[in-house]
């Protein structure tokens, strides 16, 4: 079991490095590869579109509301 989470977490690793190393070398091929066999990553940018979408509506809340 230790064994499967471990492997299993270093090769989420090397996705992770694998992903922003494509991205900044703009190789679309290795960027679509790594996105897709990553959890990781798919958890990473989740987080962030949820994130963003709240601040967004926390703004747009506080703008209805009015400084009051």
């Amino acid at each position: 079991m230790w064994d499967y989470l471990d492997r299993r977490w270093r090769v989420e690793a090397a996705l992770w490095v694998c992903y922003w190393n494509a991205l900044d070398r703009e190789d679309r091929q290795s960027v679509r590869y790594c996105a897709d066999h990553s959890m990781l990553l798919s958890v990473f940018w989740t987080v962030a579109l949820v994130g963003g979408l709240m601040a967004f509506g926390t703004v747009v809340q506080f703008l209805q509301g009015g400084c009051r």
